[in-house]
Formats: C-alpha cells, sequence, structure tokens
C-alpha cells in the first residue's frame, strides 16, 4: 500500500486531514465570525444606550430575557433595552448593529416575527412587574452601522 491510498474509502490520509479547504465554507465563516459579531452587538447596544440617555430617554432594563419555563409561557428571545422617553412613555428597543451593509441594513433583520416576538415579551415584563402602571407601550428600532470611530445611528419609533 502506497502512502497516498487509503486502507478504506471512509479513512481520511494525513495529507487531506490537514488540508484546509479552499475557500472556507458559510459554516465555518460563521463559526469563526461568531465572537466577533457578538462584541459588535455589545458594542452596538452599549452605545445605543449612552445615546438614548443622553437624549432624555431613562433606562429601565437591557438584554431582558423571560425565565425558563415562565408561567409556561412560549415566548422566548431577548429586549435590548427597555425605557421611558422624554415624554413619559414605555419604549421596548430592538437595538441591530452591523460594522458595514454587505449583509443588508441593520434594520433590514427585523421584521415581522421580530416585532411579534418583542410584543410578546414587552406584554410579558409588563405582567411581571404588576405594580406598574403601563397601559400602553411602543416598540422602537435602533440601528448602528459602521466602527467605534465612524458610525451611523438611526432611532426609528413605533415600528411596531
Amino acid at each position: 500500500m502506497h502512502n497516498t491510498e487509503r486502507a478504506c474509502p471512509s479513512t481520511p490520509t494525513k495529507r487531506e486531514t490537514m488540508t484546509p479547504p479552499k475557500k472556507p465554507t458559510r459554516a465555518a465563516t460563521c463559526a469563526r465570525s461568531q465572537p466577533k459579531a457578538h462584541a459588535v452587538g455589545r458594542w452596538g447596544e452599549d452605545l445605543a444606550a449612552r445615546i438614548l440617555e443622553t437624549n432624555g430617554y431613562r433606562l429601565l432594563d437591557r438584554n431582558w430575557r423571560l425565565p425558563a419555563g415562565y408561567e409556561g409561557e412560549r415566548a422566548h428571545g431577548e429586549i435590548d433595552a427597555i425605557a421611558i422617553d422624554p415624554d413619559d412613555e414605555l419604549v421596548f428597543i430592538e437595538i441591530k448593529t452591523r460594522t458595514d451593509s454587505g449583509f443588508g441594513h441593520p434594520l433590514e433583520a427585523i421584521g415581522k416575527d421580530k416585532t411579534r416576538r418583542t410584543r410578546e415579551l414587552a406584554i410579558l415584563w409588563c405582567r411581571q412587574r404588576e405594580t406598574l402602571d403601563f397601559g400602553h407601550f411602543r416598540i422602537d428600532a435602533v440601528s448602528i452601522l459602521g466602527t467605534p470611530e465612524q458610525f451611523t445611528f438611526e432611532h426609528l419609533k413605533g415600528v411596531a
């Protein structure tokens, strides 16, 4: 048997195991970019919180998640920021950050499913705080596109 032959078809040679693919697969690219994407998202959420506070918003909660199994609810996900706006209205804010528009504008990632889920979570957040009187609320979207050195900030009120 020569070095390049295999004992059986399912056993790769050492050379095949060590040779990376010429073009990374999408799965491999996504797996490598997850820590970076998380850091970008965290930076965007921190920046958005500072800008909102500078503009008169009072933050009540950030990165709120429904506890697992809460009252048997099936809603899942996270609300990026919850605040009282300068007009004393309760606002649930979805924040999307991207360093470039290669995958589209950040606001394109906030579709009907995301706003529906945010509305469900907002109702549950209010329900958990039954002593607070929140008759109505609004869902806003914030997008940050760029880097810490240069970015655009966009705030859309009442997206859902």
